[in-house]
Parts: structure tokens; sequence; C-alpha cells
């Protein structure tokens, strides 16, 4: 192996950490900014709670708690590390 084979295999690997961890942090940070999407886009209903515009109407609450749900597993961890690789080995 040259010193471009082992730079570039760093590089990767140092972009599939950097992925493994983004995704499950922007998942986190969308669930923290659902109350206050709600607060500001949503109405509140006594006993009910907040009624918001559904995803499909592209409420914003709605996306950020399906962005949320989406991306806080080691599903979305997986994808992103191989995202990640694959921008390093590009």
């Amino acid at each position: 192996m040259d010193d471009l084979d082992i730079q570039k295999v760093a590089v990767a690997a140092g972009l599939g950490i950097v992925g493994a961890i983004a995704f499950p942090v922007v998942g986190v940070m969308a669930g923290a900014l659902v109350p206050a999407a709600m607060s500001i886009f949503g109405t509140v209903t006594a006993g009910v709670g907040t009624m918001h515009a559904p995803l499909v109407a592209g409420g914003v609450a709605a996306t950020l708690q399906a962005t949320s749900a989406a991306l806080v597993s080691t599903k979305a961890a997986g994808w992103g590390a191989w995202i990640g690789v694959r921008l390093g080995l590009w």
C-alpha cells in the first residue's frame, strides 16, 4: 500500500465515524425541536394536547417527529457510517 491508499482509508474511516455519529445526533436535535414547533405552529386543545398538521400535509412538527424517529436508531447510524466511508473512498 502506498501513502495515498493509507490516507484514503484513514479519511474513509474518519468520515465513517462522523457519519455514524451525525445521523443520530441530527435525529436527537430534531426531536428536541418538536415541542417548540408544536407551540409555534400547533393549536393547544384541552384534554387532547397539541394539534398540528400531519406529515403528509408538510407539518413542521410532524416532519421533525418523523425525522427524529428515523434517525435515532442503529440502522441510521449504520447508514451514516456507510455513506461516510463511501464518501471517503470516492
